[in-house]
């Protein structure tokens, strides 16, 4: 780990699992620690505990949620994938600091439920409103952070199995909305599967799994296929008008039959096949990229894809 002390906040470059993570450590007048990720596509996330009064902000607790924390997102399917196993883990283990009682020599596990954790703008967060005297306290909610940042390097183990599987290149961590979670070529065609949040400017963000392959040799016909169970606010911007809509072939068929995607567009220049949430299947996935590349390319001209 490499760190310096500049001013108040302590800026330090810790690695975890291969990768390095950027931080920033306040303790004083406000504490908090920050973690920095490379793309989130407008994800939020806020993780806040329910102790009746504690929280500062004059809420009280819900019944059902004794014992455990309320989470508040822009993304209910996002914030399922990211909030996995070793994340509920950390940030329940966080919560608690220890003490003893003196006369009785007695060990306790008090709660500290001050500490809001947070994912918003790229960041990873954890603060409280007044100052943290304690820095093992600091440690606690580093470690708590270093988990939630993380996720995107766990998430993207699933897809090298998948890579290794389709014969593919996937990513160290997953960036929603950034590069490509998993790349594989089919002859001269490069497919990439990426995790996205919006598909356009106008996009309110909802989690999806997209397959992209830019055509090197079309007719300029395009195409869309929404499926029915995907609600309108979630379609993708439909294609341009062209000169003729792109004939479903045989084989097209069949792989649009084994992936099931949520919508497909074919424009001019791309193809843009998407799957509602994440997605992580093989023969879904491996469906989806031969179906792109199919439609990529002339396949009268190149032959067909296996």
């Amino acid at each position: 780990m490499h760190g310096e002390l500049i001013g108040d906040v302590v800026h330090a470059d810790i690695p975890v699992d291969g990768a390095w993570y950027r931080a920033r450590l306040a303790m004083q007048p406000v504490a908090s620690v920050v973690v920095g990720l490379p793309c989130t596509d407008g994800f939020e996330l806020a993780v806040r505990w329910n102790d009746r009064w504690i929280n500062g902000d004059g809420a009280p607790r819900a019944a059902s949620f004794d014992d455990s924390f309320l989470v508040e997102t822009n993304d209910l399917a996002l914030a399922g994938v990211w909030l996995d196993h070793d994340v509920r883990s950390g940030l329940l283990a966080s919560r608690y600091v220890s003490s003893t009682v003196a006369e009785r020599n007695t060990a306790l596990l008090l709660r500290d439920g001050r500490w809001i954790h947070q994912v918003c703008n790229d960041e990873v967060s954890a603060a409280r409103a007044e100052p943290e005297p304690s820095a093992d306290r600091m440690g606690d909610m580093l470690a708590a952070s270093l988990l939630l940042a993380s996720r995107p390097a766990r998430w993207a183990r699933a897809f090298a199995l998948v890579a290794t599987a389709l014969g593919g290149r996937s990513a160290e961590r997953i960036e929603v909305g950034g590069k490509p979670a998993l790349r594989v070529r089919r002859r001269s065609v490069e497919v990439s599967v990426r995790v996205v949040r919006r598909l356009g400017p106008g996009d309110p963000g909802r989690l999806r799994t997209v397959i992209g392959a830019h055509r090197i040799a079309s007719g300029g016909e395009t195409l869309s296929l929404i499926s029915e169970g995907l609600p309108r606010a979630a379609w993708p911007p439909p294609a341009d008008p062209s000169t003729g809509t792109l004939y479903i072939d045989p084989r097209a068929a069949a792989l649009i039959d084994a992936a099931r995607p949520s919508s497909t567009i074919v424009r001019p220049h791309d193809v843009e096949i998407a799957f509602d949430g994440a997605l992580a299947d093989r023969d879904r996935l491996g469906a989806a990229i031969e179906l792109a590349a199919h439609w990529a390319c002339d396949a009268r001209a190149m032959g067909p894809y296996r």
